[in-house]
């Protein structure tokens, strides 16, 4: 935890496009302390021992038995309770140790999707909304893995527009029970799971109430498992409620304060998915590193040819962009908190506002993170070649795997349009000044170019950032005086806006990171990891841009501000080859993905053979 003074402030999400944060003032993942370390080697250690192992027997599905008794391990090594109030028999940890255990389990295909599922989408609704005895009741269940938990949202017809699910509630003749109606889908761990926390509209409400669900009770049906593309080992049924009775006092938290579990819960989802990516990516990249160094092809390992180098030098260049993302974002929420109890409020209500503060920054990690791991299984098994069509090979399952996280925590259109929307209203509000920023812009109609000087590396990467912020904020402003407030089914633009402020996030992330360890190690891959960055981040902004502004500009006026944008966002022109085959160069002399000597949890990273 942090000790911040009393008259310390945070940011608050999405000012990043407005101000410069020093990089010392951003935490990475070098600064996680000694006992955060520990408890990363802790975890480590039950993946190698009792998760790993068993991949393949889990994916099988012959054995309903075995996830849960390995949830139920997970419980007895603290690792379902990371946030959990020590009463409840938690450990109540920071919220970037729970991101670092999330990144970690990452790595287990089926059983992190049980675990993510398990212990925030089931869990946390109770941590934030349950009353003194549904806690006592159920909380310290969940934490020590004695109770399993669903979560029980989506519907045949509704997903991405949650709010419009049909199930019921309804009150008994004497109003002490209510009476459920309806029919879930997707469920995870819906098999073996011993408590549902259950969505439903009592008689005519406009809004969703969450209720909690015993699997005990009468009325409640299955489908068989799912037969799914990925995630094979995860437990995903049906569930159908018919008539199924439950006392007034399983009510969760407010009427109709369903939805807003449902939002709060799935924000905190959508950056732990960020970070849930990475201990994949990092497998992925060191099993293709040992391939590529032992596979001979033309009397040579294919890991010396540059079209291989490149590959891996992308892969492993956007997983520390993702890395950066989310540590920092993590870390400004858990700064958020201890701001927000300093002021007095409850733990519970700092983490729910911090967390409702941060949703852009949740949303982009979910974002950012599901796509890159898409990209990386993607080119590992290209890497393997044919051998990694083969199920014998160890990227067939990750393959399959990653594709559900761009789907799950809400679709990335979904959680584009979020960024975007949630921005438009927070600059109406004047909770953030982005359009006011945005009409000085647009009333200037100038944006002065940046120049790279090589000596001064960082400094100028800073110069280029600004201008991307500058052109974000004019587009942005132009869009909103065209559209008004029809700019929400522009969809199209709406998700070159949203990729354009994913871009400025990632490139300052990485860039804030390279410097600060740069400046204590003065290893110079970091330069180089920095200018891939921008190489491929730019290169992305600038076309999301163009895109855009031709959606809906005069033609004369598209050519003005497309010269606007080259002029501000003109930059050095790095020669992205030798760049990407030092990067490359730099991870195969390690033969895996250790960023730094003086940051390893074990001496070998997990690899999975």
């Amino acid at each position: 935890m942090y000790n911040m003074k009393n008259d310390e402030k945070s940011v608050i999400g999405g000012e990043f496009l407005l101000n410069d944060t020093d990089s010392e003032n951003v935490f990475t993942m070098e600064d996680f302390d000694s006992d955060q370390r520990m408890m990363a080697e802790s975890c480590i250690d039950f993946l190698e021992r009792e998760i790993i192992p068993l991949t393949d027997k889990i994916d099988s599905k012959n054995h309903p038995e075995l996830m849960p008794n390995l949830l139920k391990k997970s419980g007895e090594l603290g690792l379902l309770g990371l946030s959990i109030a020590e009463e409840y028999g938690g450990m109540n940890m920071s919220f970037n140790t729970s991101m670092l255990i999330a990144d970690i389990v990452g790595i287990t295909g089926s059983y992190s999707t049980a675990y993510g599922a398990h212990t925030g989408i089931a869990t946390l609704p109770l941590k934030y909304y349950g009353n003194d005895d549904q806690k006592e009741k159920f909380l310290k269940g969940l934490v020590s893995g004695d109770i399993k938990g669903a979560y029980c949202l989506t519907e045949p017809d509704s997903g991405s527009d949650a709010n419009s699910g049909k199930s019921k509630a309804k009150l008994n003749s004497d109003k002490s029970k209510y009476i459920i109606n309806g029919q879930k889908m997707w469920i995870s761990n819906g098999g073996f799971a011993d408590l549902f926390i259950v969505f439903a509209k009592i008689d005519n409400d406009k809004n969703l109430t969450a209720f909690l669900i015993e699997k005990t009770r009468d009325g409640i049906t299955m489908n068989p498992e799912e037969e799914k593309l990925g995630i094979k080992g995860s437990s995903t049924r049906q569930i159908f409620f018919n008539d199924v009775e439950i006392p007034v006092q399983n009510m969760l938290g407010e009427r109709e304060g369903g939805f807003k579990i449902a939002l709060n819960v799935l924000n905190i989802g959508r950056i732990k998915l960020g970070a849930g990516v990475l201990g994949g990516c990092r497998g992925i990249i060191d099993n293709s590193i040992k391939y590529s160094q032992e596979r001979i092809q033309f009397n040579a390992p294919i890991a010396s040819f540059g079209a291989i180098k490149q590959k891996l030098a992308k892969m492993v260049v956007q997983t520390f962009s993702c890395e950066s993302i989310c540590y920092r974002a993590g870390d400004d929420i858990e700064k958020k908190i201890i701001e927000l109890q300093n002021d007095g409020k409850e733990l519970n209500d700092s983490e729910l506002e911090a967390i409702e503060l941060f949703s852009v920054e949740c949303a982009i990690s979910k974002i950012y993170g599901s796509e890159i791991l898409d990209f990386v299984v993607d080119e590992g098994l290209q890497i393997y070649g044919g051998m990694g069509f083969s199920e014998e090979a160890p990227m067939a399952r990750p393959y399959r795997d990653a594709r559900i996280s761009r789907i799950y925590e809400g679709t990335n259109e979904i959680n584009r349009m979020l960024i975007v929307g949630t921005l438009l209203k927070r600059s109406l509000k004047k909770e953030i000044n982005l359009l006011e920023e945005a009409m000085k812009l647009i009333n200037s109609n100038k944006i002065e170019s940046c120049i790279y000087d090589e000596n001064k590396h960082f400094k100028s990467t800073y110069d280029l950032i600004s201008n991307l912020k500058k052109c974000l904020l004019y587009i942005l402003g132009k869009c909103a005086m065209h559209f008004g407030d029809k700019i929400k089914s522009e969809q199209e633009v709406m998700m070159n806006l949203a990729d354009m402020i994913i871009s400025i996030y990632v490139i300052e992330s990485t860039i804030k990171r390279c410097e600060k360890v740069y400046n204590s190690t003065k290893n110079e891959i970091l330069i180089d990891i920095s200018k891939s960055s921008i190489y491929y981040n730019l290169s992305s902004f600038r076309n999301n841009a163009i895109e855009s502004i031709i959606c809906f500009m005069e033609e004369n006026n598209q050519d003005n501000t497309e010269k606007l944008i080259e002029s501000a966002i003109n930059f050095k022109r790095f020669n992205i080859k030798n760049i990407n085959r030092n990067i490359a160069d730099y991870f195969l002399e390690k033969k895996n993905y250790k960023i730094f000597n003086n940051f390893s949890w074990k001496e070998d990273h997990l690899i999975l053979d």
